[in-house]
């Protein structure tokens, strides 16, 4: 039993039925509802080297299965390209740290002057004072993603139940047998709770804390020019802009300082669109808490990219990104009978596949596709006491 029917989810369902289990996949609303159909619909190289082996086993899935798809992925074969520019002499100090990791990961990264931020990219503000391309990038539709790898699934014989939230897990002594939905209780031998920022709903009740917090962000979708941009565009050191939190947790003394950090992000999607982002808020309330990021994130854009001034607002929108204290997602067995998949943050699609193939791995006594002692969730367990 699966719960949740999200990428993570979705790509674990997969994975298992691919070998042979025997799986149900629960979702409380639409596959791909929260923050899996939410988000930039991007594959980058992530900056923190402990995720690339999970990265990259989920990249090369997905282009293993985007031609058997039952829906069209929008899925780039090559990288179309991230050029970071630097608009004030701050953001060109940052970019240049900011760009390490990815060197380091062997991703090609060239650094760039203005005249050659211009050539690349010549809506980009004459202003700026250099930049970097970097040669990763994968666009794709995030939601048929998840929806993909949930009908493949069926395809190998799972059942994929949508709109049956699990309420609580059923447990017989210190084993999970199951989970209680609307249609009563529902037994399985293995559950995985995939259930993003609302996992730990279901294990705090049975005693099992791990910390997994929500963060809202948003997004825009903007009607650019034909031809506005040919590469993902963003403001250099854009991946710190929107910050790691000590552990994520809201103080209930500080309550009244909580806000949204913003950073800008330009992805020209291809259906001809452009997406703007991004934004990263703690989650206090079910409905935003600040109406007006949106807004912040067009400005942001507009200083980066002026013509983007005329461009028509088409839609705004947000997705709760879960979240661990140290920003690694918690993979693995809590106890007998269950098992975590939760806590992506904003790099669900990036590691996807891979958490699923991992996930299938340890329920069925294989061996992992890369070193799983880093996604452990018992490194929370033991942390707690």
């Amino acid at each position: 039993m699966v719960v949740g029917g999200g990428i993570i989810g979705a790509a674990c369902a997969f994975e298992l039925a691919a070998r042979g289990a025997s799986v149900t996949l629960l979702e409380r609303e639409a596959l791909a509802a929260g923050a899996s159909g939410r988000n930039n619909g991007l594959w980058v190289t992530p900056p923190d080297p402990i995720l690339l082996p999970m990265a990259k086993a989920s990249l090369v899935r997905y282009l293993e299965l985007a031609d058997a798809s039952p829906v069209p992925l929008r899925l780039d074969r090559e990288p179309i390209g991230l050029l970071a520019a630097a608009l004030d002499e701050e953001e060109l100090l940052i970019g240049d740290e900011a760009h390490e990791p990815y060197r380091a990961a062997g991703v090609k990264v060239d650094r760039l002057e203005p005249a050659d931020v211009s050539r690349l990219e010549p809506a980009i503000a004459s202003r700026v004072l250099g930049g970097w391309l970097v040669h990763h990038g994968h666009r794709l539709a995030p939601a048929a993603l998840t929806v993909a790898l949930a009908l493949m699934a069926a395809e190998h014989g799972a059942t994929v139940r949508h709109h049956l939230p699990a309420h609580a897990l059923l447990t017989d002594g210190e084993r999970v047998t199951g989970v209680v939905t609307d249609e009563g209780r529902l037994a399985a031998d293995e559950v995985v709770v995939a259930a993003g920022p609302w996992s730990a709903s279901l294990l705090d009740p049975i005693g099992v804390r791990v910390p997994i917090t929500g963060a809202r962000g948003w997004l825009v979708r903007l009607a650019p020019p034909p031809g506005l941009l040919r590469h993902l565009v963003a403001s250099a050191g854009w991946e710190d802009a929107t910050g790691r939190w000590a552990d994520g947790a809201v103080r209930a003394g500080r309550l009244e300082e909580v806000s949204a950090a913003t950073s800008t992000l330009l992805h020209p999607a291809s259906d001809g669109m452009l997406i703007a982002g991004s934004s990263r808020q703690p989650v206090i309330t079910p409905e935003a808490e600040e109406p007006g990021i949106p807004a912040r994130i067009v400005r942001g854009a507009i200083r980066l990219v002026p013509a983007l001034a005329h461009a028509e607002v088409r839609s705004a929108w947000w997705g709760i990104r879960p979240l661990t204290p140290d920003e690694r997602p918690a993979v693995g067995r809590l106890a007998e009978g269950l098992s975590v998949a939760a806590g992506h943050g904003s790099e669900g699609v990036i590691l996807g596949a891979g958490t699923g193939q991992l996930v299938a791995t340890q329920l069925l006594g294989k061996d992992p596709p890369f070193d799983p002692d880093p996604f452990d969730p018992g490194r929370f367990l033991t942390a707690a006491g």
